[in-house]
Protein backbone atom coordinates (compact mmCIF):
# COMPACT_ATOMS: atom_id res chain seq x y z
CA UNK A 1 0.00 0.00 0.00
CA UNK A 2 1.39 3.39 -1.06
CA UNK A 3 1.98 5.73 1.91
CA UNK A 4 0.86 9.34 1.47
CA UNK A 5 3.87 10.92 3.19
CA UNK A 6 7.35 9.48 3.65
CA UNK A 7 11.04 10.41 3.39
CA UNK A 8 12.52 9.36 0.03
CA UNK A 9 16.03 10.75 0.03
CA UNK A 10 18.53 12.47 2.31
CA UNK A 11 21.57 14.32 0.96
CA UNK A 12 24.39 15.00 3.46
CA UNK A 13 27.36 17.15 2.42
CA UNK A 14 30.32 18.35 4.51
CA UNK A 15 28.62 17.22 7.70
CA UNK A 16 31.09 16.01 10.37
CA UNK A 17 32.59 12.81 8.92
CA UNK A 18 30.23 12.81 5.93
CA UNK A 19 31.71 14.39 2.82
CA UNK A 20 28.98 13.81 0.22
CA UNK A 21 26.44 11.03 0.67
CA UNK A 22 22.92 10.39 -0.61
CA UNK A 23 20.69 7.99 1.33
CA UNK A 24 17.50 6.54 -0.14
CA UNK A 25 14.75 5.48 2.25
CA UNK A 26 11.72 3.31 1.62
CA UNK A 27 8.26 2.93 3.06
CA UNK A 28 7.92 0.60 6.02
CA UNK A 29 10.79 -0.12 8.41
CA UNK A 30 14.24 1.36 7.60
CA UNK A 31 17.07 0.32 9.95
CA UNK A 32 20.27 2.36 10.20
CA UNK A 33 23.05 -0.06 11.17
CA UNK A 34 26.81 0.00 11.51
CA UNK A 35 29.62 -0.33 13.99
CA UNK A 36 29.83 1.90 17.04
CA UNK A 37 31.26 5.30 16.02
CA UNK A 38 30.63 4.74 12.31
CA UNK A 39 28.29 7.76 12.04
CA UNK A 40 24.84 6.17 12.48
CA UNK A 41 23.74 8.87 14.90
CA UNK A 42 24.95 11.56 12.49
CA UNK A 43 22.26 10.46 10.03
CA UNK A 44 19.59 11.03 12.66
CA UNK A 45 21.30 14.30 13.69
CA UNK A 46 21.01 15.45 10.06
CA UNK A 47 17.33 14.52 10.02
CA UNK A 48 16.76 16.45 13.24
CA UNK A 49 18.26 19.55 11.59
CA UNK A 50 15.69 19.17 8.81
CA UNK A 51 13.03 18.97 11.54
CA UNK A 52 14.06 22.28 13.11
CA UNK A 53 16.69 21.45 15.73
CA UNK A 54 19.38 24.02 16.42
CA UNK A 55 22.66 23.66 14.54
CA UNK A 56 26.18 23.69 15.96
CA UNK A 57 28.89 25.10 13.71
CA UNK A 58 31.13 22.25 14.85
CA UNK A 59 29.26 19.92 12.45
CA UNK A 60 30.73 21.76 9.44
CA UNK A 61 33.42 19.51 8.03
CA UNK A 62 36.99 20.75 8.37
CA UNK A 63 38.26 22.89 5.46
CA UNK A 64 34.74 23.53 4.08
CA UNK A 65 32.59 26.64 4.24
CA UNK A 66 29.23 25.06 5.05
CA UNK A 67 27.27 21.87 5.62
CA UNK A 68 24.25 21.02 3.49
CA UNK A 69 21.38 18.76 4.52
CA UNK A 70 18.57 18.20 2.04
CA UNK A 71 15.56 15.92 2.55
CA UNK A 72 13.14 14.95 -0.20
CA UNK A 73 9.70 13.69 0.86
CA UNK A 74 6.99 12.03 -1.18
CA UNK A 75 3.83 13.94 -0.24
CA UNK A 76 0.27 13.23 -1.32
CA UNK A 77 -1.13 13.67 2.19
CA UNK A 78 -3.94 16.27 1.98
CA UNK A 79 -3.45 17.45 5.57
CA UNK A 80 0.27 18.07 5.02
CA UNK A 81 -0.28 19.78 1.65
CA UNK A 82 -3.11 21.99 2.97
CA UNK A 83 -1.08 22.96 6.05
CA UNK A 84 1.96 23.94 3.98
CA UNK A 85 -0.10 25.80 1.38
CA UNK A 86 -1.90 27.76 4.10
CA UNK A 87 1.49 28.77 5.51
CA UNK A 88 2.77 29.91 2.10
CA UNK A 89 4.69 26.81 0.98
CA UNK A 90 2.66 25.20 -1.85
CA UNK A 91 3.75 21.79 -3.18
CA UNK A 92 3.94 21.26 -6.93
CA UNK A 93 3.61 17.64 -7.97
CA UNK A 94 4.18 15.27 -5.08
CA UNK A 95 7.64 16.28 -3.84
CA UNK A 96 8.42 18.28 -0.70
CA UNK A 97 12.05 19.40 -0.31
CA UNK A 98 13.45 20.78 2.95
CA UNK A 99 17.02 22.10 2.99
CA UNK A 100 19.33 23.44 5.72
CA UNK A 101 22.67 25.18 5.25
CA UNK A 102 24.99 25.54 8.28
CA UNK A 103 27.93 27.91 7.80
CA UNK A 104 31.22 27.66 9.66
CA UNK A 105 30.54 31.01 11.38
CA UNK A 106 27.43 29.51 12.97
CA UNK A 107 24.74 31.11 10.78
CA UNK A 108 22.13 28.94 9.09
CA UNK A 109 19.62 29.16 6.24
CA UNK A 110 16.48 27.04 5.85
CA UNK A 111 14.29 26.40 2.82
CA UNK A 112 11.03 24.63 1.99
CA UNK A 113 10.60 24.08 -1.75
CA UNK A 114 13.21 26.79 -2.49
CA UNK A 115 11.35 29.31 -0.29
CA UNK A 116 13.13 30.61 2.81
CA UNK A 117 11.65 29.52 6.14
CA UNK A 118 12.47 29.59 9.85
CA UNK A 119 13.69 26.97 12.32
CA UNK A 120 10.53 27.61 14.34
CA UNK A 121 8.32 26.75 11.40
CA UNK A 122 10.27 23.56 10.65
CA UNK A 123 9.91 22.60 14.31
CA UNK A 124 6.15 23.26 14.30
CA UNK A 125 5.72 21.31 11.06
CA UNK A 126 7.68 18.29 12.30
CA UNK A 127 5.78 18.18 15.59
CA UNK A 128 2.55 17.80 13.62
CA UNK A 129 3.61 15.18 11.07
CA UNK A 130 6.91 13.54 12.11
CA UNK A 131 7.61 11.81 15.41
CA UNK A 132 11.02 11.40 17.01
CA UNK A 133 11.12 8.87 19.84
CA UNK A 134 14.41 8.78 21.66
CA UNK A 135 15.50 7.52 25.04
CA UNK A 136 15.02 10.95 26.59
CA UNK A 137 13.07 12.74 23.84
CA UNK A 138 9.60 11.87 25.07
CA UNK A 139 8.09 15.20 26.07
CA UNK A 140 5.54 15.15 23.30
CA UNK A 141 4.12 11.70 23.89
CA UNK A 142 4.21 12.12 27.66
CA UNK A 143 2.61 15.56 27.83
CA UNK A 144 -0.91 15.49 29.24
CA UNK A 145 -2.40 17.50 26.36
CA UNK A 146 -0.92 15.20 23.71
CA UNK A 147 -2.01 12.08 25.60
CA UNK A 148 -5.53 13.51 25.59
CA UNK A 149 -5.36 13.99 21.81
CA UNK A 150 -4.15 10.41 21.35
CA UNK A 151 -6.92 9.09 23.59
CA UNK A 152 -9.47 10.98 21.47
CA UNK A 153 -7.94 9.48 18.30
CA UNK A 154 -8.09 6.03 19.84
CA UNK A 155 -11.68 6.46 21.05
CA UNK A 156 -12.77 8.07 17.76
CA UNK A 157 -13.93 11.14 19.68
CA UNK A 158 -12.50 13.83 17.41
CA UNK A 159 -15.87 14.80 15.91
CA UNK A 160 -17.43 15.14 19.37
CA UNK A 161 -14.52 17.35 20.47
CA UNK A 162 -14.77 19.40 17.25
CA UNK A 163 -18.49 20.03 17.80
CA UNK A 164 -17.78 21.00 21.42
CA UNK A 165 -15.03 23.42 20.33
CA UNK A 166 -17.32 25.05 17.76
CA UNK A 167 -19.88 25.80 20.49
CA UNK A 168 -17.08 26.89 22.82
CA UNK A 169 -15.89 29.37 20.18
CA UNK A 170 -19.39 30.93 20.05
CA UNK A 171 -19.52 30.95 23.86
CA UNK A 172 -16.17 32.79 24.09
CA UNK A 173 -17.23 35.29 21.41
CA UNK A 174 -20.47 36.04 23.28
CA UNK A 175 -18.57 36.55 26.55
CA UNK A 176 -16.22 38.93 24.78
CA UNK A 177 -19.20 40.79 23.29
CA UNK A 178 -20.86 40.95 26.72
CA UNK A 179 -17.71 42.47 28.27
CA UNK A 180 -17.57 45.06 25.51
CA UNK A 181 -21.24 45.97 25.98
CA UNK A 182 -20.86 46.22 29.75
CA UNK A 183 -17.89 48.53 29.29
CA UNK A 184 -19.91 50.54 26.77
CA UNK A 185 -22.75 50.82 29.27
CA UNK A 186 -20.46 52.72 31.65
CA UNK A 187 -20.07 55.63 29.26
CA UNK A 188 -23.34 55.22 27.32
CA UNK A 189 -24.95 58.54 28.40
CA UNK A 190 -21.82 60.48 27.64
CA UNK A 191 -21.55 58.80 24.24
CA UNK A 192 -25.24 59.38 23.48
CA UNK A 193 -24.83 63.10 24.25
CA UNK A 194 -21.90 63.23 21.85
CA UNK A 195 -23.79 61.37 19.10
CA UNK A 196 -26.89 63.55 19.49
CA UNK A 197 -24.83 66.73 19.23
CA UNK A 198 -23.01 65.52 16.11
CA UNK A 199 -26.21 64.29 14.46
CA UNK A 200 -27.94 67.62 15.20
CA UNK A 201 -25.12 69.46 13.45
CA UNK A 202 -25.33 67.17 10.44
CA UNK A 203 -29.15 67.36 10.37
CA UNK A 204 -28.99 71.15 10.57
CA UNK A 205 -26.75 71.22 7.52
CA UNK A 206 -28.70 68.49 5.66
CA UNK A 207 -25.63 68.05 3.45
CA UNK A 208 -25.51 67.13 -0.20
CA UNK A 209 -22.89 67.65 -2.91
CA UNK A 210 -25.38 69.58 -5.04
CA UNK A 211 -26.27 71.92 -2.16
CA UNK A 212 -22.60 72.71 -1.56
CA UNK A 213 -22.04 73.47 -5.26
CA UNK A 214 -25.10 75.79 -5.34
CA UNK A 215 -23.85 77.64 -2.25
CA UNK A 216 -20.40 78.13 -3.76
CA UNK A 217 -21.94 79.60 -6.93
CA UNK A 218 -24.17 81.91 -4.89
CA UNK A 219 -21.23 83.00 -2.76
CA UNK A 220 -19.26 83.85 -5.90
CA UNK A 221 -22.16 85.85 -7.27
CA UNK A 222 -22.78 87.80 -4.07
CA UNK A 223 -19.11 88.59 -3.48
CA UNK A 224 -18.77 89.97 -7.06
CA UNK A 225 -21.98 92.06 -7.18
CA UNK A 226 -20.19 95.46 -7.52
CA UNK A 227 -18.16 94.20 -10.44
CA UNK A 228 -21.32 92.78 -12.01
CA UNK A 229 -23.19 96.12 -11.63
CA UNK A 230 -20.31 98.00 -13.27
CA UNK A 231 -20.40 95.59 -16.20
CA UNK A 232 -24.18 96.01 -16.33
CA UNK A 233 -23.82 99.79 -16.84
CA UNK A 234 -21.34 99.20 -19.63
CA UNK A 235 -23.76 96.79 -21.31
CA UNK A 236 -26.60 99.32 -20.92
CA UNK A 237 -24.53 102.06 -22.55
CA UNK A 238 -23.70 99.74 -25.46
CA UNK A 239 -27.34 98.85 -26.02
CA UNK A 240 -29.03 102.20 -25.21
CA UNK A 241 -26.22 104.69 -25.96
CA UNK A 242 -24.85 107.68 -24.07
CA UNK A 243 -25.22 111.45 -24.28
CA UNK A 244 -23.18 111.74 -27.45
CA UNK A 245 -23.29 108.19 -28.85
CA UNK A 246 -26.36 106.30 -30.13
CA UNK A 247 -26.83 102.79 -28.71
CA UNK A 248 -26.89 99.45 -30.50
CA UNK A 249 -30.71 99.22 -30.22
CA UNK A 250 -31.14 102.71 -31.77
CA UNK A 251 -28.72 101.98 -34.59
CA UNK A 252 -30.35 98.65 -35.51
CA UNK A 253 -33.73 100.45 -35.66
CA UNK A 254 -32.23 103.08 -37.95
CA UNK A 255 -30.73 100.35 -40.12
CA UNK A 256 -34.06 98.54 -40.37
CA UNK A 257 -35.90 101.80 -41.19
CA UNK A 258 -33.39 102.55 -43.97
CA UNK A 259 -33.78 99.06 -45.50
CA UNK A 260 -37.60 99.23 -45.35
CA UNK A 261 -37.50 102.64 -46.96
CA UNK A 262 -35.43 101.23 -49.83
CA UNK A 263 -36.74 97.70 -49.89
CA UNK A 264 -36.82 97.70 -53.66
CA UNK A 265 -33.01 97.63 -53.38
CA UNK A 266 -32.67 95.57 -50.21
CA UNK A 267 -35.65 93.21 -50.31
CA UNK A 268 -33.40 90.16 -49.66
CA UNK A 269 -31.84 91.75 -46.57
CA UNK A 270 -35.03 92.76 -44.79
CA UNK A 271 -35.68 89.37 -43.11
CA UNK A 272 -32.09 88.95 -41.96
CA UNK A 273 -32.03 92.48 -40.48
CA UNK A 274 -35.33 91.84 -38.67
CA UNK A 275 -33.91 88.64 -37.12
CA UNK A 276 -30.81 90.48 -36.00
CA UNK A 277 -33.00 93.14 -34.34
CA UNK A 278 -34.94 90.43 -32.44
CA UNK A 279 -31.71 88.73 -31.24
CA UNK A 280 -30.26 92.01 -30.01
CA UNK A 281 -33.45 92.84 -28.08
CA UNK A 282 -33.47 89.30 -26.58
CA UNK A 283 -29.80 89.54 -25.51
CA UNK A 284 -30.38 92.97 -23.95
CA UNK A 285 -33.32 91.65 -21.89
CA UNK A 286 -31.34 88.58 -20.71
CA UNK A 287 -28.38 90.64 -19.54
CA UNK A 288 -30.63 93.15 -17.83
CA UNK A 289 -32.39 90.38 -15.83
CA UNK A 290 -29.08 88.69 -14.96
CA UNK A 291 -27.61 91.82 -13.46
CA UNK A 292 -30.73 92.99 -11.63
CA UNK A 293 -29.27 91.72 -8.32
CA UNK A 294 -28.84 93.78 -5.19
CA UNK A 295 -26.35 92.78 -2.48
CA UNK A 296 -28.27 91.25 0.45
CA UNK A 297 -25.74 91.25 3.31
CA UNK A 298 -27.88 88.95 5.46
CA UNK A 299 -28.16 86.39 2.65
CA UNK A 300 -24.40 86.55 2.07
CA UNK A 301 -23.72 85.88 5.76
CA UNK A 302 -26.13 82.95 5.71
CA UNK A 303 -24.36 81.42 2.69
CA UNK A 304 -20.93 81.92 4.26
CA UNK A 305 -22.07 80.42 7.59
CA UNK A 306 -23.44 77.33 5.87
CA UNK A 307 -20.28 76.87 3.81
CA UNK A 308 -18.23 77.24 7.00
CA UNK A 309 -20.29 74.44 8.57
CA UNK A 310 -19.60 72.27 5.54
CA UNK A 311 -15.87 72.86 6.00
CA UNK A 312 -15.93 72.09 9.73
CA UNK A 313 -17.91 68.86 9.30
CA UNK A 314 -15.73 67.71 6.41
CA UNK A 315 -12.63 68.31 8.52
CA UNK A 316 -14.15 66.27 11.39
CA UNK A 317 -15.60 63.44 9.34
CA UNK A 318 -13.27 62.52 6.53
CA UNK A 319 -12.84 65.46 4.15
CA UNK A 320 -15.86 65.09 1.84
CA UNK A 321 -19.64 65.38 1.79
CA UNK A 322 -19.88 61.61 1.18
CA UNK A 323 -17.80 60.92 4.31
CA UNK A 324 -20.14 63.18 6.35
CA UNK A 325 -23.13 61.16 5.11
CA UNK A 326 -21.35 57.85 5.89
CA UNK A 327 -20.54 59.08 9.39
CA UNK A 328 -24.16 60.10 9.86
CA UNK A 329 -25.29 56.54 9.03
CA UNK A 330 -22.70 55.05 11.43
CA UNK A 331 -23.74 57.43 14.23
CA UNK A 332 -27.42 56.57 13.75
CA UNK A 333 -26.64 52.83 13.98
CA UNK A 334 -24.48 53.33 17.08
CA UNK A 335 -27.18 55.45 18.68
CA UNK A 336 -29.76 52.73 18.06
CA UNK A 337 -27.38 50.12 19.54
CA UNK A 338 -26.80 52.19 22.66
CA UNK A 339 -30.52 52.86 23.06
CA UNK A 340 -31.18 49.10 22.80
CA UNK A 341 -28.23 48.20 25.02
CA UNK A 342 -30.22 46.87 27.95
CA UNK A 343 -32.19 44.55 25.69
CA UNK A 344 -29.00 43.31 23.98
CA UNK A 345 -27.29 42.68 27.32
CA UNK A 346 -30.19 40.60 28.57
CA UNK A 347 -30.41 38.62 25.33
CA UNK A 348 -26.65 37.85 25.34
CA UNK A 349 -26.68 36.87 29.02
CA UNK A 350 -29.50 34.40 28.34
CA UNK A 351 -27.63 32.92 25.35
CA UNK A 352 -24.45 32.55 27.42
CA UNK A 353 -26.34 30.74 30.21
CA UNK A 354 -27.93 28.38 27.67
CA UNK A 355 -24.64 27.72 25.86
CA UNK A 356 -22.78 27.11 29.11
CA UNK A 357 -25.33 24.49 30.13
CA UNK A 358 -24.90 22.77 26.74
CA UNK A 359 -21.11 22.89 27.04
CA UNK A 360 -21.23 21.43 30.55
CA UNK A 361 -23.45 18.62 29.29
CA UNK A 362 -21.37 17.89 26.18
CA UNK A 363 -18.01 18.04 28.00
CA UNK A 364 -19.35 15.61 30.60
CA UNK A 365 -20.56 13.25 27.84
CA UNK A 366 -17.14 13.42 26.14
CA UNK A 367 -15.49 12.75 29.52
CA UNK A 368 -17.56 9.58 29.95
CA UNK A 369 -16.53 8.39 26.49
CA UNK A 370 -12.90 9.10 27.37
CA UNK A 371 -13.22 7.07 30.55
CA UNK A 372 -14.46 4.10 28.53
CA UNK A 373 -11.73 4.51 25.88
CA UNK A 374 -8.99 4.92 28.53
CA UNK A 375 -9.83 1.57 30.11
CA UNK A 376 -9.63 -0.17 26.74
CA UNK A 377 -6.37 1.59 25.84
CA UNK A 378 -4.86 0.76 29.25
CA UNK A 379 -5.55 -2.96 28.71
CA UNK A 380 -4.33 -2.92 25.11
CA UNK A 381 -1.14 -0.98 25.91
CA UNK A 382 -0.40 -3.24 28.90
CA UNK A 383 -0.59 -6.23 26.54
CA UNK A 384 1.75 -4.56 24.04
CA UNK A 385 4.48 -3.71 26.58
CA UNK A 386 4.29 -7.13 28.18
CA UNK A 387 4.77 -8.60 24.72
CA UNK A 388 7.84 -6.35 24.50
CA UNK A 389 9.27 -8.26 27.49
CA UNK A 390 8.17 -5.92 30.27
CA UNK A 391 6.81 -8.85 32.23
CA UNK A 392 4.36 -7.91 34.97
CA UNK A 393 4.30 -4.22 33.97
CA UNK A 394 0.92 -2.51 33.76
CA UNK A 395 -0.28 0.79 32.30
CA UNK A 396 -3.23 2.83 33.51
CA UNK A 397 -4.68 5.92 31.89
CA UNK A 398 -6.44 7.84 34.65
CA UNK A 399 -9.00 10.34 33.33
CA UNK A 400 -10.18 12.87 35.92
CA UNK A 401 -13.11 15.24 35.45
CA UNK A 402 -12.23 18.89 36.04
CA UNK A 403 -14.57 21.36 37.72
CA UNK A 404 -14.63 23.67 34.70
CA UNK A 405 -14.32 22.95 30.98
CA UNK A 406 -11.47 24.21 28.81
CA UNK A 407 -10.68 23.99 25.09
CA UNK A 408 -10.55 20.18 25.24
CA UNK A 409 -13.57 19.66 27.51
CA UNK A 410 -13.20 18.91 31.20
CA UNK A 411 -10.88 15.88 31.25
CA UNK A 412 -7.35 15.57 32.59
CA UNK A 413 -5.27 12.52 31.61
CA UNK A 414 -2.58 10.99 33.82
CA UNK A 415 -0.40 8.35 32.20
CA UNK A 416 0.61 5.95 34.99
CA UNK A 417 2.69 2.78 35.01
CA UNK A 418 3.68 0.04 37.40
CA UNK A 419 6.92 -1.40 36.06
CA UNK A 420 7.54 -3.60 39.13
CA UNK A 421 4.47 -5.58 40.30
CA UNK A 422 3.25 -4.55 43.74
CA UNK A 423 5.33 -1.33 43.87
CA UNK A 424 2.46 0.99 42.92
CA UNK A 425 1.57 3.23 39.98
CA UNK A 426 3.51 6.40 39.19
CA UNK A 427 3.83 8.88 36.31
CA UNK A 428 5.57 7.05 33.47
CA UNK A 429 8.22 9.72 33.00
CA UNK A 430 9.15 9.51 36.69
CA UNK A 431 9.77 5.77 37.02
CA UNK A 432 10.52 4.21 33.63
CA UNK A 433 14.13 3.54 32.67
CA UNK A 434 15.35 4.57 29.21
CA UNK A 435 14.80 1.11 27.75
CA UNK A 436 11.41 0.69 29.41
CA UNK A 437 10.29 4.11 28.28
CA UNK A 438 11.29 3.32 24.70
CA UNK A 439 9.22 0.15 24.80
CA UNK A 440 6.20 1.91 26.29
CA UNK A 441 6.39 4.57 23.61
CA UNK A 442 6.82 1.88 20.96
CA UNK A 443 3.76 0.06 22.31
CA UNK A 444 1.78 3.30 22.04
CA UNK A 445 3.00 3.76 18.50
CA UNK A 446 1.88 0.24 17.59
CA UNK A 447 -1.64 0.96 18.77
CA UNK A 448 -1.99 4.55 17.64
CA UNK A 449 -0.02 4.69 14.40
CA UNK A 450 -3.19 4.11 12.39
CA UNK A 451 -5.09 6.78 14.39
CA UNK A 452 -2.61 9.66 14.58
CA UNK A 453 -1.81 12.33 11.99
CA UNK A 454 1.86 11.36 12.17
CA UNK A 455 3.10 9.00 9.45
CA UNK A 456 6.93 9.23 9.78
CA UNK A 457 8.47 7.78 12.95
CA UNK A 458 12.13 8.22 13.93
CA UNK A 459 13.42 5.97 16.72
CA UNK A 460 16.74 6.76 18.39
CA UNK A 461 18.40 4.34 20.86
CA UNK A 462 15.39 2.04 20.73
CA UNK A 463 17.55 -0.96 21.65
CA UNK A 464 19.38 0.53 24.65
CA UNK A 465 19.93 -2.05 27.37
CA UNK A 466 18.10 -4.92 25.66
CA UNK A 467 18.89 -8.03 23.67
CA UNK A 468 17.70 -11.54 22.86
CA UNK A 469 13.97 -12.12 22.75
CA UNK A 470 13.19 -8.53 23.74
CA UNK A 471 15.06 -7.27 20.67
CA UNK A 472 13.08 -9.64 18.44
CA UNK A 473 9.83 -8.34 19.91
CA UNK A 474 10.90 -4.74 19.37
CA UNK A 475 11.87 -5.54 15.77
CA UNK A 476 8.43 -7.00 15.13
CA UNK A 477 6.80 -3.97 16.75
CA UNK A 478 8.77 -1.56 14.55
CA UNK A 479 7.76 -3.58 11.52
CA UNK A 480 4.11 -3.30 12.60
CA UNK A 481 4.33 0.48 13.06
CA UNK A 482 5.95 0.70 9.63
CA UNK A 483 2.87 -0.87 8.03
CA UNK A 484 0.95 2.35 8.73
CA UNK A 485 3.71 4.74 7.72
CA UNK A 486 7.48 4.91 7.67
CA UNK A 487 9.88 3.93 10.46
CA UNK A 488 13.54 5.00 10.54
CA UNK A 489 15.41 3.54 13.51
CA UNK A 490 19.04 3.30 14.59
CA UNK A 491 19.98 -0.10 15.92
CA UNK A 492 23.09 -2.17 16.52
CA UNK A 493 21.13 -5.38 17.05
CA UNK A 494 20.62 -7.80 14.13
CA UNK A 495 17.58 -9.21 16.00
CA UNK A 496 15.86 -5.86 15.34
CA UNK A 497 17.40 -5.10 11.94
CA UNK A 498 16.20 -8.42 10.46
CA UNK A 499 12.64 -7.05 10.32
CA UNK A 500 13.61 -4.01 8.23
CA UNK A 501 12.64 -3.70 4.59
CA UNK A 502 15.64 -1.47 3.99
CA UNK A 503 19.05 -1.40 5.69
CA UNK A 504 21.20 1.72 5.66
CA UNK A 505 24.69 0.46 6.46
CA UNK A 506 27.01 3.22 7.73
CA UNK A 507 30.79 2.71 7.60
CA UNK A 508 33.68 4.93 8.62
CA UNK A 509 37.10 4.74 6.97
CA UNK A 510 40.31 6.75 6.92
CA UNK A 511 41.05 8.03 3.43
CA UNK A 512 44.65 8.62 2.31
CA UNK A 513 45.17 11.28 -0.34
CA UNK A 514 48.80 12.20 -0.89
CA UNK A 515 49.54 11.25 2.72
CA UNK A 516 46.76 13.54 3.92
CA UNK A 517 44.55 11.39 6.12
CA UNK A 518 40.85 12.23 6.51
CA UNK A 519 38.09 10.26 8.26
CA UNK A 520 35.04 9.75 6.09
CA UNK A 521 31.68 8.06 6.67
CA UNK A 522 29.78 6.43 3.83
CA UNK A 523 26.48 4.63 3.42
CA UNK A 524 25.28 1.61 1.50
CA UNK A 525 21.65 0.66 1.09
CA UNK A 526 20.58 -2.96 1.29
CA UNK A 527 17.08 -4.23 0.60
CA UNK A 528 15.21 -7.29 -0.52
CA UNK A 529 16.89 -10.68 -0.25
CA UNK A 530 20.27 -9.07 0.51
CA UNK A 531 18.99 -7.96 3.93
CA UNK A 532 19.23 -11.53 5.24
CA UNK A 533 22.83 -11.84 4.10
CA UNK A 534 23.79 -8.66 5.89
CA UNK A 535 22.01 -9.82 9.07
CA UNK A 536 24.02 -13.07 8.97
CA UNK A 537 27.21 -11.04 8.70
CA UNK A 538 26.16 -8.93 11.71
CA UNK A 539 25.43 -12.08 13.73
CA UNK A 540 28.83 -13.54 12.86
CA UNK A 541 30.54 -10.38 14.06
CA UNK A 542 28.67 -10.63 17.38
CA UNK A 543 29.60 -14.29 17.80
Amino acid sequence: MQANFFLKKLIIQNFATFKNQTIHFRQGFNAIVGETGSGKSLVLDALQLILGSRADKKVVRKDTDYSLIEASFYCEDKNVRNYLEAEGYPIEGNELIIKRLIYKNGTTKSYINQLTTTIQFLSNFSRKYIDLVGQFENQKLLSSSYQLQLLDHYGKLNQYVFNFQEQLSVYKALNHQLRDLEETKNFREQRLDYLNYQLQEIDKLNPSSQDEEDLLRKKNLLLNIEKIQKISLQFKEIFEGGEATPGLLSQIKSLLHLIQKNKDLFADDLVATTEIEDKIFELANQLEKKFQTDVDQQELESVLDKLDLYQRLKKKFGGSVDSILSTQIEFIKEKETLQNLEFNLEEIRNRIISLKANLESESHAIHQKRLFASKKLSVELTGKIQHLKMKGAEIKLIVEELDDFNDMGKSKVSFLAETNPGEGFYQVKDIASGGELSRILLGLRQILSSYDSISIFLFDEIDTGIGGETAVCIGKALEEVGKNGQVIAITHLPQIAQFAENLVLVKKEVQDSDKIFRTESSVREIHGAKVKNEIKAMLQLIQ
